[in-house]
């Protein structure tokens, strides 16, 4: 809890003037407007004394003292929007940040209809925070000092009065609000499945539609909202019990007052304007408390969720950038394994063993192997989305722990096998290899990745909208945008992880030709389970089991009749001669 609001005060107090500026006027502002009982006490004792002359004057500052205030609250809004404002964008800002900072392992576990959710619930949290902690409580506190003061000078038995009312309505309402929180944080849990099956669907609507499950869809949505009823009931619940209990007592509260004050009426201790100032007082005061107890509802809810907000940013970043960076001006892109083995975080199972592996700058390398072999884990490796369990990678013979993560991937290129690209236009991703790239640029990248025609032909050519993940393109033109956005980047190492695996023929021969121009004087590492790619690299490494168990050319691979890559070979030119295609072909992709 206090790690929590610590973060949060910590965004605000960057703004500390006008948050001081803010309490202050607001402050005022609740002097003013607890002022009301006062002047109708000074009214009614007027009136009993018949000093009618006074009446006028009283009513004027009434009006002037209520004017006062109704400026200073509007004042201290603007004031509290001063603040709360650039604080949540700070907060928002820093979330997003870390979202982006975090590590691969992260992102391939994480729900991203549930972060969506605690997202947007964190970010309205923090408004309501906010202003229910500093207008609503500390109004309240504000307000229960003031009355105090006035009671004290009628009585200091109802003061006491009220302040016992208050401690155990206070107690009472800190133990049903515990409660209420708890209640809170487990319809979160079932609120976060639902977004998540939601947003599940909206992502993989395609797959839904091909084959048919629109029916299978809502009833799982239908099933989970069986599990969230039953949890918003019991969080509802709580909220009907503490308007049972803690109205009961307060209207126990506001009795015993009246009936003291009353009595001393009757006694001829106070005059009417006391009993109107007590009356006027209780009823508000109690008003108020309910006012309190409602936004202390929503202090608990909305703390609940900046909590979970908040709690991205303890979330530990595994793969860390060194204190001090290594900085280079020319990279020849020499890469060597050395002694590399691997196994991911969360399980024992070994990845990779013992890969030792020397790939010349301005050469190109090719990785084959069954189907989780430990291909594009060394990908990953490369790029640090995770770091080696054992050995090293080294470029320039640097280790690649010494970069800076940013600075060691914009060295790299990589075609994946599935692109995905932003919601924007064509001439957008593309450029997003190079945000200075000029048009011209642009169009000489897509010309090379043979797309520049098919642009050409669209209405609105570089403008058109790619729709969400490209979904408006197919997948072959998804690919070659793909390696338009690499080309642009005009990196060292280039990484074609199945890059021309949805092309036809005729464009993977262009496709080809034109990798082959931009591979120049470039160190290039190949995943691929087409042949005809593989036979163009320097070497093949042959993968198994996450061991390297052959390296060479393609000529001198296929003459070993006993080897991997040779029975890899014979199985898809089989395939080409029959004409058909198999699941067999997934073994060397």
């Amino acid at each position: 809890m206090l790690n929590t609001l610590k973060k949060f005060y910590r965004f605000l107090w960057r703004y500390q003037k006008s948050f001081f500026s803010f309490l202050a006027v607001f402050a005022v502002a609740i002097i003013l407007d607890n002022l009301g009982p006062y002047f109708y006490k000074i009214l009614i004792d007027t009136i009993e004394a018949r000093r009618f002359e006074r009446i006028f004057l009283i009513l004027g500052l009434f009006v002037g003292v209520k004017l006062l205030a109704n400026l200073t609250e509007v004042l201290s809004h603007y004031l509290g929007d001063r603040v709360v404002i650039p604080a949540s964008i700070d907060a928002r800002v820093a979330v997003f940040r870390q979202i982006q900072d975090l590590d691969f392992a992260f992102h391939v576990n994480k729900n991203t209809g549930s972060l969506i959710s605690a997202f947007k619930r964190g970010d309205g949290a923090f408004f309501e925070m906010f202003y229910n902690i500093h207008r609503n409580i500390f109004s309240f506190l504000l307000s229960l000092l003031i009355m105090i003061y006035f009671f004290i000078r009628i009585t200091p038995l109802i003061a006491l009065i009220i302040l016992g009312i208050f401690i155990v309505n206070a107690l009472v309402a800190w133990k049903l609000i515990g409660e209420n929180v708890k209640k809170r944080s487990i319809f979160n849990k079932a609120e976060d499945r639902v977004s998540g099956i939601i947003t599940d669907n909206l992502l993989n609507y395609e797959t839904v539609k091909f084959f048919a499950k629109e029916e299978k869809e809502e009833k799982r949505l239908i099933e989970e909202f069986k599990d969230w009823s039953k949890k918003i009931w019991g969080y509802a619940n709580t909220f009907r019990l503490m308007d049972a209990v803690i109205g009961s007592i307060s209207i126990s509260g506001i009795f015993l007052v009246m009936l003291v004050v009353l009595r001393k009426y009757m006694a001829q201790e106070v005059g009417v304007g006391d009993v109107v100032l007590v009356a006027s007082f209780s009823t508000s005061f109690f008003y108020r408390f309910f006012e309190l107890l409602y936004h202390t509802r929503n202090i608990a809810k909305h703390f609940v969720d900046i909590e979970r907000y908040f709690a991205v940013l303890d979330s530990e970043i595994l793969i860390k950038d060194p204190a001090r960076p290594v900085k280079v001006k020319e990279l020849a892109g020499n890469l060597v394994f050395k002694n590399v083995s691997f196994n991911y975080p969360d399980t024992k199972e070994r990845v990779l063993d013992k890969i030792n592996l020397s790939i010349p700058a301005g050469k190109s390398i090719a990785f084959v192997g069954r189907s989780g072999a430990g291909k594009t884990t060394i990908v990953k490796l490369l790029l640090r989305f995770y770091d080696t369990s054992k050995g090293k990678i080294t470029l320039d013979g640097i280790d690649i722990k010494r970069f800076a993560k940013a600075k060691l991937r914009s060295f790299i290129g990589i075609v994946p096998q599935e692109p995905i690209l932003f919601n924007n236009t064509i001439g957008y991703n593309i450029a997003y290899g190079n945000d200075k790239a000029a048009k011209a640029e642009i169009i000489e990248a897509a010309r090379m990745a043979n797309l520049h025609d098919f642009i050409d032909s669209l209405p609105k050519g570089y403008e058109t909208e790619v729709g969400e993940r490209g979904i408006k393109l197919s997948g072959g033109q998804k690919q070659r945008l793909a390696i338009a956005r690499m080309i642009l980047a005009d990196p060292k190492i280039i990484i074609f992880d199945e890059a021309t695996s949805n092309l036809d023929s005729e464009s993977e021969r262009l496709i080809q030709d034109a990798l082959a121009k931009i591979s120049l004087n470039r160190t290039v590492l190949i995943i691929a389970h087409r042949f005809s790619t593989v036979r163009r690299a320097d070497k093949i490494v042959v993968m198994d089991n996450g061991e390297i168990v052959e390296t060479g050319s393609h000529a001198s691979l296929v003459k070993r009749k006993d080897g991997l890559y040779s029975y890899l070979w014979r199985l898809q030119t089989s395939q080409k001669k029959l004409g058909i295609k198999s699941d067999l072909l997934s073994q060397i992709s």
